[in-house]
């Protein structure tokens, strides 16, 4: 009881002092429409609804980094309001964040009732409508925490009902803890049945994720990992991730913008890196994997083979990653690749000494549409002969 109480006065305190997540000051956003007016990305989504987690779970007291933008970064603290505060926060960066495009927006809820001041389950508090930032900026600080439940499942069959109607591609991205929303999966898989390649669903995780036996790495992200999943096309970020304003703008960016299409060529061979002399076979990865398949278990004996042959020749095998996740997740995931690929080498009877790994995370794609083909071709394992 006294430990409740102490946590409830440091909230109230965090509250005066900043005035409420809606009195802090907004973080500068990363201006994004100079990569649109230099053409090096173009428009590639028209329609979007953001969807904020409202229910009760919301309430419960989450630490954070505020970078304060009137204060140098070795100032920045942590702050400890509700996670709906933090989720505010977020929403408005992200909202901030987005460059000068023609497009129809909403912002939905969903949390259980409350008698008489809540009977609905969700509800679209902006929008469908064309979209002005200041309006959704407002609308995004109207919404509060409600009832116990967790009815992202009705959130989700509400927005397919938002969207079909609107012609061009659409982006849902969901503001949540994840956490008892198990219905949420079926829907999210109804969504894509219905809108079919014109959704994307994104997910941004909320605060502390819960443990279990079941689910080591937390119940939020194994719950949110497959709603994406279910979107074929989106993915999933931490919110420390997007906290800042150029985490944020790396994950704005590739929710609207993308090449030209005239630049959205075919997949050709790579480019060797500086000091090879040739590429031997790829191998490729399932999404967010880094195993390596039965299938290509071939092309690792032939490479090992043709380095076991060749023995003044060393090798450089590099993980890439297609564009979904963030810059840092997918620079690890790729390093993950390399490393495995060197492992399954290793074991098939080259030196280790001559191996070397680096990860290139999404940078170097051979494919550059937004599309489930090409970024199977995007999640691969390279191998270079290296010069002597």
């Amino acid at each position: 009881m006294v430990r409740n109480m102490i946590k409830l006065l440091v909230v109230l305190i965090s509250l005066a002092l900043l005035g409420g997540c809606a009195g802090f000051k907004a973080i500068p956003a990363q201006d994004l429409n100079p990569k649109l007016k230099s053409g090096a990305l173009v428009q590639k989504t028209n329609n979007f609804q953001m969807i904020l987690d409202t229910s009760a779970s919301m309430d419960e007291t989450h630490t954070w980094l505020y970078a304060n933008p009137d204060t140098s970064p070795d100032q920045h603290r942590n702050v400890q309001t509700t996670k709906i505060d933090y989720m505010q926060q977020l929403a408005r960066l992200f909202n901030d964040t987005i460059p000068n495009l023609k497009l129809t927006a909403g912002l939905r809820d969903f949390a259980g009732e409350r008698w008489l001041t809540r009977p609905f389950m969700t509800k679209l508090w902006y929008g469908m409508a064309p979209y002005v930032k200041e309006d959704l900026g407002k609308s995004i600080f109207d919404i509060n925490t409600a009832g116990v439940e967790s009815p992202l499942d009705l959130a989700l069959d509400a927005a397919t009902a938002d969207l079909k109607p609107l012609a061009g591609k659409s982006a849902v991205i969901i503001f949540t803890d994840g956490l008892d929303m198990p219905k949420a999966v079926a829907s999210a898989q109804a969504m894509k049945a219905a809108l079919k390649d014109n959704v994307c669903i994104y997910a941004v995780l909320i605060g502390a994720d819960r443990a279990s036996l079941n689910y080591p790495q937390g119940e939020g992200k194994a719950l949110l990992d497959q709603v994406v999943k279910a979107g074929q096309c989106g993915f999933l970020v931490n919110a420390k991730d997007v906290e800042t304003a150029a985490g944020m703008a790396n994950f704005v960016e590739k929710i609207f913008l993308g090449p030209p299409m005239a630049a959205a060529a075919a997949p050709g061979p790579a480019m060797l890196p500086p000091g090879a002399i040739a590429q031997l076979d790829t191998i490729y990865f399932d999404f967010d994997k880094y195993n390596i398949k039965p299938e290509f278990k071939d092309a690792v004996k032939k490479n090992a083979d043709y380095f076991k042959a060749n023995k003044a020749n060393n090798v450089l095998i590099t993980g890439n990653c297609d564009e979904r996740g963030t810059n840092e997740y997918n620079m690890a995931l790729g390093q993950r690749r390399a490393d495995a690929a060197a492992k399954a080498l290793k074991a098939a009877g080259v030196d280790a000494k001559r191996i070397k790994t680096i990860s290139y995370g999404e940078e170097k794609p051979v494919c550059t549409e937004s599309t489930e083909a090409c970024w199977a071709k995007n999640r691969n394992a390279m191998f270079f002969v290296m010069q002597p």
